[in-house]
């Protein structure tokens, strides 16, 4: 297979560069001016347009003296296009021959808005990238992809963008939170129902969005709270119809794959409905069709299978009235295999070895219910409404064999059975309230939260453990035990702002806010009182119910300054909490007041429209969980049991986030960095103690002393290589440098930690022939150890990955995905390396091609491993899972496009499909 793969790819490479040797490049060069007076237009946006189908192919900006030049042009048909603000479009259509090195176009004439414009040609044109405000907007049409490609195919065609295997967005190396369409949520906040569900084809813009925080929208004032989103726009022309595709597929060893979604767009009306199931490890919607091979299977611990359905309505009910709502169903069930081997450093000369085998199946039911109904009362009052629903039910099996060493002799040994059942419904939402009055910055907001919930959970625990002295038999220990816990939670609160404009282009806010939460917690454990009968006898010793309410009060003052090329934000934060803890069983109670201070700073700067600085600080409160506070042991594993400490503080972090972005629009090149600082005080850390017939008990405690420090930069670039044929690189470095604290048998342990990560991948594609992506990364980690050196460890994983299509004759297409991975510094057996190459040949179907018939391979030289390495205080623990080997699949797609009317035909836009 090898053999094959590398002349498949140097053909690939070969024929790229004797495409790109067949035509000789010509320079065009231009001036521009004012028709009226003669003077230059300096900065106008100039582009090249295929005459065949109105692809962006160049694009450049006219220097200070309006004079522009395209360097590199094959010979071929364009249109010629101008824009400059104030004035109209400019169209012309030019002609480069075989022998052309140099086209002087001379000065063209640009007519202001309103003027008669006879001779000239109107277009609307579009360049690929328009950078607004906090704004970088992407037009769909200017990159190219296959037919029947899904929105994460478009995505990862952008600069700036990338797509990871499971989904994940990342812009300029941050995560993307939301993806919303036509600026409303589609399927609440998951951005890969939007990305795997929606054809590329009806995408007409894609914006990524710095979004403000509702409240800063409403008052227009700045408040530091962003996060990074996309939203997708509709082509007018694809709101008249109905679109959507469905497949079904089945393979060897009895794998299977149906999905299916239908969508229909009219006007401010959305409407999509989706479903699909698989026992392929695909979580969510895969590609099926697009450039994707498989469905990002790869490396998914264990075996699933998947059920999904859902329904998403979003409309303009009335006038200043939107509804956003989703209802999504989850049915799965995961099966998996695992060995684990872990080492715990005791002293310079003795160390603890657990080795495990576990085996479990797992099945989750999950229902979500999204609702979000905002109504702009009038032009002053706006009301935000969203509430949420959720319900999961589990059923959860494990069996564990366990050994414990010290050195080389055997401390234990034992076999343990865990079954359970739970149930978990949740409300939760918020009400937000919002006025403007006369004076332009005077503005006052409320904003409601509630949450009501619970878990209902009911468990066997059966085990038999075997404890060893000079390697015989000291002991066998037997847990047959049924236990109960019932935990319920609500909470409200309650946020008041005021907004006031002081001097110029300063705005002081006053903020108040009252938070309140009660959790409760009801464990009950039984021993049979005679074997082989029910769990009738009370066990008070793991018999605990514990109630806790937590509650804060939090003011502000802040100053706001709003300027042309840059606004911040200064203030102190006054937080006072209160926790009340109540054991209801031992009849004791618990009670803590603190304080925190912390100032508030945001700045951003924009040095132009295309550069930006931002800078903040945020001071955040965190609370124990109930399952931390509770004072009863957890023994569901007789060898690691975990205790509550009901004496547990909150825990205050001090966060600090610089960045730094540019875009140059011209060269469609990216780049992001950015540094991150995280001190935490009173953090919550597990303490262990190990016993000496190899117990090891956990105990949550409050800590100083630790931190996190991170740094990563995000280059990317496009590259127009001539007609039809475009390049991205896209570079990645990240640097993360943490100390942890911990504790083993009371002694404190620092753990400083190193990852560093490089990483670079290539996209190339030429006409409607082939595409080829290409990636790699090194990943270097390093651990030190305060207490005893031998810890120290360093290891390295590396990754490389290839990804092609090419397009043959009479509809066929060939693929295949490569992901090689290599792991170093491991323990024995854990030093893997390992190739997962998937492939598939499909073939379209019907005069439309709305049909496709594909043939479709995984893991097709039979590799597929799991291995993972966790360093956390002086232990380090290798993991391996089972994972989804080797199969085969043939599968039949459905195409639907049904739209009504006709389609324009936009420059600078994809053409609309055949009818």
């Amino acid at each position: 297979m090898k053999q094959l793969f590398l002349p498949i790819l140097t053909a690939l490479l070969l024929l790229a560069a004797s495409a790109s040797a067949q035509r000789e490049a010509a320079r065009i060069t231009g001036s521009l001016t004012d028709r009226v007076n003669r003077e230059p237009l300096p900065n106008a946006a100039v582009a090249l347009l295929s005459a065949q189908d109105s692809a962006v192919l160049f694009t450049t900006v006219a220097d200070g003296k309006g004079a522009f030049s395209f360097r590199s042009t094959p010979p071929g048909r364009y249109v010629l296009s101008v824009t400059y603000l104030g004035y109209t479009p400019l169209a012309r259509n030019i002609r480069v021959d075989d022998t052309t090195r140099l086209l002087a176009l001379g000065t063209l004439a640009l007519l202001r808005k309103g003027v008669n414009l006879q001779e000239v040609e109107i277009v609307e044109e579009k360049p690929p990238i328009t950078i607004k405000e906090d704004t970088i907007e992407f037009n769909a049409g200017s990159f190219k992809v296959r037919e029947n490609a899904l929105v994460e195919d478009l995505l990862k065609k952008l600069p700036g963008i990338q797509v990871e295997k499971d989904g994940t967005i990342k812009a300029n190396g941050e995560t993307v939170k939301r993806v919303l369409v036509d600026g409303k949520p589609f399927f609440g906040d998951d951005p890969k129902m939007s990305t795997r569900n929606l054809p590329a084809d009806v995408i007409d813009k894609i914006q990524l969005i710095d979004r403000k925080s509702d409240q800063a929208q409403f008052t227009g004032i700045p408040d530091g709270e962003t996060e990074k989103a996309l939203n997708l726009t509709i082509k007018p022309d694809r709101k008249k119809g109905v679109f959507g595709r469905a497949s079904v597929g089945y393979g060897s060893d009895g794998r299977f794959s149906v999905q299916g979604n239908a969508n229909r767009f009219r006007n401010t009306q959305q409407l999509a409905v989706v479903a699909s199931g698989n026992n392929v490890n695909n979580t969510g919607f895969g590609g099926s069709g697009g450039r994707g091979v498989m469905m990002n299977n790869a490396n998914s611990e264990g075996l699933m299978r998947n059920w999904i359905g859902g329904i998403n309505y979003s409309d303009n009910l009335a006038k200043g009235l939107r509804l956003s709502s989703s209802y999504f169903l989850n049915d799965l069930r995961r099966e998996n295999e695992k060995r684990v081997e872990g080492e715990t450093r005791l002293s310079t000369d003795s160390s603890r070895f657990t080795n495990n085998l576990n085996g479990s199946l797992n099945g989750t039911t999950n229902h979500r219910l999204n609702m979000r109904m905002e109504y702009d009362i009038d032009s002053f009052h706006s009301l935000i409404v969203t509430p949420h629903v959720a319900w999961n039910t589990g059923n959860a099996y494990s069996e564990n064999q366990n050994t414990t060493l010290l050195n080389k002799d055997t401390l234990n040994t034992g076999r343990s059975l865990t079954r359970s059942s739970s149930n978990t419904p949740n409300l939760s939402g918020s009400a937000l309230f919002r006025k403007k009055f006369d004076k332009k910055g005077r503005t006052f907001s409320t904003n409601l939260t509630f949450g009501a919930g619970g878990s209902d959970v009911e468990s066997i625990n059966q085990s038999r453990t075997a404890y060893y002295e000079q390697n015989a038999v000291s002991e066998v220990d037997t847990i047959d035990q049924k236990v109960t816990q019932r935990n319920r939670s609500n909470n409200l609160g309650l946020r008041m702002s005021y907004t006031e404009p002081v001097l110029n282009d300063r705005y002081l806010e006053l903020n108040y806010g009252y938070n309140y939460n009660f959790s409760s917690s009801d464990r009950r454990t039984f021993n049979r009182s005679k074997p082989g009968e029910g769990y009738d006898e009370p066990d008070d010793s793991l018999t605990n119910s514990f109630s806790n309410v937590y509650s804060n009060h939090q003011a502000g003052l802040s100053l706001m300054t709003q300027r042309l090329r840059y606004h911040y934000t200064l203030g102190m934060n006054v937080q006072f909490n209160s926790l009340n803890s109540e054991n209801l069983t031992k009849h004791n109670e618990i009670r803590q007041s603190t304080v925190n201070v912390s100032p508030l700073a945001h700045f951003n700067y924009n040095f132009s429209a295309k550069k930006r600085l931002r800078a903040a600080y945020r001071g955040q409160t965190k609370q124990p969980t109930l399952e931390q506070l509770q004072p009863v042991p957890d023994n569901s594993n007789p060898l690691f049991i975990k205790e509550g400490n009901p004496d547990l503080r909150p825990s205050f972090s001090n966060n600090v986030n610089i960045s730094y972005n540019a875009y140059n629009q011209e060269s469609m090149r990216s780049f992001f960095a950015a540094m991150n600082g995280s001190f935490v005080l009173n953090q919550i850390v597990n303490a262990t103690s190990l016993t000496n017939d190899g117990r090891q008990v956990t105990r949550p405690v409050n800590v100083n002393g630790s931190y996190n420090l991170s740094a990563f930069v995000v280059n990317g670039f496009s590259m127009n290589q001539g007609q039809d044929r475009r390049t991205a690189i896209n570079t990645n470095t990240n640097l993360t440098y943490s100390r942890e604290v911990s504790f083993l048998n009371g002694r404190q342990n620092f753990t400083n930690t190193l990852n560093l990560t490089q990483g670079a991948n290539f996209n190339y594609s030429y006409k409607e022939l082939f595409d080829i992506a290409a990636g790699g990364s090194v990943n270097y980690n390093r651990a030190r150890f305060s207490v005893d050196k031998r810890n120290n460890t360093d290891y390295f994983n590396f990754g490389l990955s290839l990804d092609f299509n090419i397009n043959l004759p009479l509809g066929f297409i060939i693929g295949a995905d490569v992901d090689y991975t290599a792991n170093t510094g491991r323990s024995e057996g854990y030093n893997l390396q390992y190739t997962l190459m998937n492939g598939f040949v499909s073939k379209s179907l019907f005069s439309k091609k709305q049909g496709q018939l594909r043939f479709q391979v995984y893991d097709l030289l039979n590799q597929n491993v799991s291995v993972n390495r966790t360093v956390s205080g002086n232990y380090i623990e290798d993991v391996e899972s089972r994972v989804l080997r080797q199969y085969f699949m043939l599968s039949f797609s459905y195409f639907l496009n049904s739209f009504g009317g006709k389609a324009s035909r936009v420059v600078g836009g994809a053409p609309p499909p055949p009818m």
